[in-house]
């Protein structure tokens, strides 16, 4: 296992919270900096709304302390940030109808890959944060915002699916408005991502004048509006308690409390992932193996739940994550919901775990690469997202590893799954083993992720006999020869 890194090139201010908190500097900065967003966040949702304050006054503001948090965070480092953007800038303005989005999507994953490489080599394995964090958050907003550009000014709208038409941007953004969206403080830290036509509805505040309640037939809502309504959609006057700013950031800021109790309180005592490698992981029968793999990678996750989490309450209470009303007219808050942590740990398929894990990142996936490559899409998604995470071998084994497990469950769903649906008790038993396997499989395929090294963790594979990789590669070489039975409904509809 490798070690935690204690570099760090922030400010020093709050080093004597250190030894009253028990959290290094580095995270004391980082929450410190996420609390005082969360704290600016309402007068700037309040008293410098869209209705009493100019755009410019707003974007301003957004530049100016973003810079400043962003500063006291990471110290010097914040020039990575100013260059790749500034770079980037200059590409979507000045560069060529045919190369631009692609110019600056290569930039940002070289940059990005050099400074990977370059913590590894100044801070290897180490945990402390650095700009690397906000760095990938950038490459993300970079390279959706060019293709974005892209497709609004050079690209024929008929040539556009729905979702491209969404995120045109039909003409090339004022410097501060770029800049507005490179550091607006509350979600500069850890995002989560925001794509660029997003931030300006929401900049503008059009996320909530343009927001519709739907209208049942009656003319009434859940939330008791009335209206003489023609359609089934119609905008009317609502209030605050509408739009549940309160509600939906207090919540989410409970989840990521918990979240940060369990990260600091019981992961570090309870199955740390220093385990996994140590001498004691292999006097352990196969069993407590397996059960100390599924409490820490469980564990392990509370991190990115709580990072994630306070950074989706700062945006909400800023208003950035309101994203209308739906069917039954209550106010969605999902925009910059980056993960599900029910349906992370509920779920009973990797499909399901991968829809609700880092969110927002899957978007930028499938809209930077999916919709772009023309084949090998999902070996295209799967390379870019390595490289995006960085070069530590055990990325790639997970992401190898993940590659093989989605082709298998895949493969299991459509061969084996139509077996059980005629019969309730048979799709209850099906449903079960898959939920098991799928704790089984995520822990399985997310352990080198947290070694980081590929001999520790070929050597924790070993220990384990490799046996959910066997598993898999007996499917994907067995299975394409069974064909299940026709369902006797579509037996008799053939005859």
């Amino acid at each position: 296992m490798v070690r935690s890194g204690d570099f760090y090139a922030g400010s020093r201010l709050l080093s004597p919270l250190t030894e009253v908190i028990g959290l290094p500097i580095d995270q004391v900065n980082f929450v410190v900096c996420q609390l005082v967003a969360l704290v600016l966040a309402f007068p700037f949702r309040l008293v410098l709304s869209p209705s009493t304050t100019s755009l410019t006054v707003r974007h301003v503001v957004q530049v100016t302390v973003g810079m400043a948090l962003t500063f006291f965070c990471f110290g010097y480092q914040i020039y990575h940030l100013i260059i790749l953007s500034f770079v980037c800038y200059l590409l979507m303005k000045y560069g060529s109808r045919d190369w631009m989005h692609k110019a600056v999507f290569v930039y940002n994953m070289l940059y990005l890959s050099a400074t990977h490489i370059w913590r590894q080599i100044y801070d290897y394995g180490g945990y402390t944060l650095d700009i690397t964090g906000p760095l990938m958050i950038m490459t993300q907003k970079m390279t959706s915002m060019a293709f974005a550009l892209h497709d609004g000014i050079y690209k024929d709208n008929s040539r556009l699916s729905d979702d491209q038409k969404s995120q045109a941007i039909r003409k090339m953004p004022s410097f501060l408005t770029f800049y507005s969206y490179v550091f607006y403080f509350h979600g500069i830290m850890c995002g989560p991502l925001c794509f660029f036509s997003d931030f300006i509805s929401f900049m503008e505040g059009r996320n909530f004048s343009e927001a519709k309640i739907p209208f049942t037939e009656n003319g009434t809502t859940n939330n008791t509006l009335t209206t003489n309504n023609e359609d089934t959609c119609k905008k009317t006057t609502l209030t605050t308690k509408h739009y549940g700013i309160e509600k939906a950031t207090l919540k989410t800021l409970l989840t990521a409390g918990i979240c940060g109790i369990l990260m600091i309180f019981v992961a570090p005592h309870l199955c740390p992932p220093e385990g996994l490698v140590s001498p004691s992981w292999y006097e352990m029968n196969f069993v407590q193996k397996m059960g100390y793999l599924l409490i820490c990678l469980m564990l392990a996750k509370q991190k990115y739940y709580f990072a994630w989490k306070l950074g989706e309450a700062v945006n909400n209470a800023a208003g950035l994550g309101f994203q209308g009303f739906d069917k039954d007219g209550k106010p969605k808050w999902d925009l910059v919901n980056n993960v599900d942590i029910w349906g992370v740990e509920f779920c009973n398929s990797l499909k399901l775990n991968l829809d609700a894990w880092n969110k927002t990142t899957l978007i930028w996936l499938r809209r930077v690469v999916y919709d772009r490559v023309p084949k090998f899409k999902v070996y295209a998604v799967f390379a870019c997202s390595a490289t995006w995470h960085g070069f530590y071998p055990g990325y790639y084994l997970t992401f190898a590893t993940g590659m093989l497990l989605t082709f298998a469950a895949r493969l299991v769903r459509r061969k084996i799954r139509p077996l059980t649906l005629s019969s309730t008790t048979n799709k209850f038993i099906y449903d079960c083993i898959t939920f098991i396997f799928t704790r089984i499989a995520l822990a399985w395929l997310a352990a080198p992720f947290v070694i980081l090294e590929f001999l520790p963790a070929i050597q924790l594979y070993s220990s384990l006999y490799w046996y959910l990789h066997i598993m898999a590669m007996v499917a994907l070489v067995v299975l394409p020869f069974y064909h299940p039975p026709k369902p006797k409904t579509e037996e008799k509809k053939t005859q």
